[in-house]
């Protein structure tokens, strides 16, 4: 019996889902396409119908990630004047080690070395999340003109990609607080200043 395309684009989506949960938290070499499979409570032979490849749907998982992570960090600034958006952009991506939902967090920092290795079409999808996420950043940087925005957005998102993938190798919590509270501390004091 034919599933029809509403049971399709659901079972999809169900893929989709628990790929993206499963490539942020366990990282993209790790995870097979029968654990994602198993993790969606699908059999094996159906993935093909669905997606082309792993890398199709890393490419998806990856670019359902960069929106997700866009959507909160640009949530977070609805209402702020442009320093206080800034400074809760980075707040919340520096908070994003300690929280148990990684599908909304970024895959630059979550799988960045991965990312490096995967098809050109899926560091393709990372540029572009990069970006996007440059451009929000400098769209705060009110004081600066748009090239020195956009040079600045990009320098602190290097810096927050950067703190996060240390801060989630650390040994211990005391050593991952410090890591992102230097790199807080360094994107204020000498990254933001007028």
């Amino acid at each position: 019996m034919r599933k029809s395309r509403a049971q399709a684009a659901e079972t999809r989506a169900r893929i989709l889902s628990t790929a993206t949960k499963m490539f942020l938290d366990k990282g993209l070499a790790t995870v097979g396409m029968r654990d994602v499979l198993a993790g969606a409570s699908l059999t094996p032979g159906g993935f093909y119908r669905h997606f082309e490849s792993k890398d199709g749907l890393i490419a998806e998982a990856s670019s359902a990630a960069f929106d997700r992570a866009y959507a909160m960090l640009e949530s977070e600034t609805v209402g702020k004047s442009p320093a206080q958006a800034v400074e809760r952009i980075i707040s919340v991506y520096l908070g994003q080690s300690q929280v148990s939902e990684k599908p909304y967090l970024c895959p630059l920092a979550m799988l960045g070395a991965e990312l490096s290795h995967s098809d050109p079409q899926v560091r393709a999808v990372a540029m572009n999340g990069h970006q996007r996420i440059v451009q929000l950043i400098a769209k705060h940087l009110t004081h600066r003109t748009r090239r020195g925005s956009l040079a600045t957005a990009s320098g602190i998102l290097s810096t927050l990609v950067g703190a996060v993938t240390l801060a989630d190798i650390a040994p211990d919590s005391a050593m991952a607080s410090a890591i992102l509270s230097n790199a807080k501390v360094l994107i204020k004091e000498h990254i933001l200043r007028p």
